[in-house]
């Protein structure tokens, strides 16, 4: 399981923190996914927005988006220091009618989001305290840090005289119960009356279909494939890539840097002088949700002349995983497997790699971008011999000292004036303040979605992701996900420093090409080598200059 941290500090780290947060998380059952199935309305995946106008400027007729004091001309920002500030819209005078009820969960005065706090497993419970420390943060504190957050959205974005309102729903069943994530989905919104949820039951379709089906927006769902989000359209949104979007740079990365060459980095000697064969292990759900994006990925190898010698899917389950690993590990073995493509959480390979050590197979282990098993607090708790042969491609960015991200200014601390223990779905949030303030006073799940397609990307960057929303930008389909690029990275099993947590320990990712971020159809070009540790980065002293936010004069409203 790795070594134990020398040194635990606050979850004070802002965003790369947020990430390991997130895995965990989602082991808890933060993160809906959605399965095959109807839902939404019939609206066209591109109708409001795609022109690149939000249509909150509907409401300004004449005015110029750039009029008011808070936006920052150069670049079309809000004057907040983050690289993720929505667009400039001007201000919104209070005496003005903002049309009140425009949607369910929108009033005059408010904007009603639901935020769905899972049940605890004890054992993933326990697993995240080891990770995370005993100080994270009580699901108390987490209530009172989520109304800073909003406090601190409220002031700085504009939401047209309204403010949003959080409301929290206690799940009444596990991750993986249908029949609960459905009711607790029409308790959002019949009883509540919610215009948005963020997050949800990690292994049922159930919620984000029942949600969608109600009208209900939700910030809730993980890495499924495009169609998913189209056929749910405008209702489903998320924050990592769809699986189809990933599974194009999983296969680029295979197609054109592994495919039809020896397994050099293989553990096994043996498979070193061997032609790569593949086999894919994926997280599934209990109704398959996943397969349609794995059944792409697999169509996308075959055309290029690449063929899995196997597909393993496995569900979550930590009181048996130990099991479900042995298995999988003796029939990768038994197919001479010499390349473990592996897309699934942050927790399944502390098992799979276990297994594999124990029935002394050692192949290579070819990452994905699959979120969680490019977390350095997690990836020390992998078997060590196994894992010193773990490359391939991931949506994080290059790391920087947690300590020094502490100093820098994040919108909410820059707002509130001090630093939080941690930030409980901020970046959800964030997104949902965002859409409202680019859909305008006529808020509907239609014009969020034109608001969120007309929001300006990020890209270029290295220590923080490029994304975008919308259609014809990255991705030749509707994109209800944020994440575009990827980075390379493999693991060095001898370096030391501080993990996310900044936790003192051995193991540390290298970023190859000093974190060099690809889009899609760009990985298969690199010249970078795994397990060279020339121009590689495992965690910067501080934030490339460029990378840095502008900073402002402090605010607390968007008048001043």
């Amino acid at each position: 399981m790795g070594e134990s941290p020398k040194k635990r500090t606050g979850l004070a780290r802002y965003w790369p923190v947020l990430a390991v947060v997130a895995v965990v998380a989602a082991a808890l059952g933060i993160g809906a996914v959605v399965g095959g199935g109807g839902g939404g309305d019939d609206d066209a995946a591109g109708s409001a927005g795609t022109s690149g106008e939000p249509p909150a400027l509907a409401a300004f007729k004449g005015e110029d988006p750039m009029s008011a004091p808070d936006c920052d001309r150069s670049t079309g920002r809000l004057m907040i220091p983050t690289l993720l500030a929505p667009n400039c819209v001007p201000l919104w005078p209070k005496d003005r009618d903002n049309g009140g009820t425009t949607s369910p969960g929108v009033t005059e005065d408010e904007i009603v989001v639901a935020v769905y706090v899972p049940q605890l497993d004890p054992t993933v419970d326990a697993l995240a305290n080891q990770i995370l420390g005993p100080d994270r943060p009580t699901p108390a504190e987490n209530t009172e840090l989520r109304k800073e957050i909003v406090q601190a959205y409220n002031a700085l974005y504009e939401m047209y005289g309204r403010k949003i309102k959080l409301v929290e729903v206690n799940a009444s069943g596990s991750a993986s119960d249908d029949a609960a994530a459905r009711a607790d989905a029409i308790k959002i919104a019949d009883d509540i009356h919610a215009f948005a949820a963020i997050d949800g039951p990690a292994q049922t379709n159930a919620y984000a279909e029942e949600l969608a089906a109600r009208k209900v927006i939700c910030i809730c769902v993980t890495g499924q494939p495009g169609d998913m989000y189209e056929r749910l359209a405008p209702y489903a949104w998320g924050l990592t890539m769809s699986s189809s979007e990933a599974y194009v740079h999983r296969a680029d990365y295979i197609v054109h840097r592994l495919a039809g060459k020896k397994a050099e980095f293989a553990g096994d000697p043996s498979f070193q002088t061997q032609d790569r064969k593949f086999a894919l292990v994926y997280y599934e759900t209990a109704d398959n949700s996943r397969k349609a994006g794995v059944d792409a990925f697999v169509e996308r190898l075959k055309d290029n002349g690449v063929t899995l010698a196997d597909r393993i899917p496995y569900i979550l389950d930590l009181s048996k995983a130990t099991e479900d690993a042995g298995t999988i590990v003796a029939r990768l073995k038994a197919k001479g497997v010499t390349s473990v493509v592996f897309s699934g959480d942050g927790f399944f390979p502390i098992y799979l790699t276990g297994a594999a050590t124990q029935q002394d197979y050692n192949p290579e282990w070819v990452m994905t971008g699959s979120l969680g098993t490019d977390i350095t607090a997690l990836a020390r708790r992998y078997d060590q011999k196994q894992w010193a042969h773990a490359f391939g491609i991931s949506q994080l960015v290059a790391r920087v000292d947690p300590d020094q991200l502490e100093k820098e200014a994040n919108p909410v601390s820059w707002y509130l004036g001090k630093t939080l223990k941690a930030y409980p779905q901020i970046f959800q949030l964030g997104l949902v303040s965002s859409g409202i303030q680019l859909a305008g006073p006529d808020l509907t799940p239609d014009t969020f979605r034109g608001g969120l397609y007309a929001l300006k990307p990020t890209r270029g960057y290295t220590t923080v992701t490029g994304s975008s929303f919308g259609t014809g930008d990255v991705w030749p389909d509707a994109d209800y996900t944020g994440v575009d690029d990827v980075t390379e990275v493999w693991w060095d099993a001898k370096a030391t420093g501080k993990d996310e947590t900044s936790a003192e320990g051995t193991g540390m990712y290298r970023y190859m090409d000093n974190g060099k971020r690809y889009l899609p159809g760009e990985v298969g070009k690199s010249s970078s080598v795994p397990f060279d540790p020339a121009d590689t980065i495992t965690i910067l002293p501080k934030t490339p200059a460029k990378d840095l936010p502008k900073q402002y004069p402090h605010r607390t409203s968007r008048t001043g």
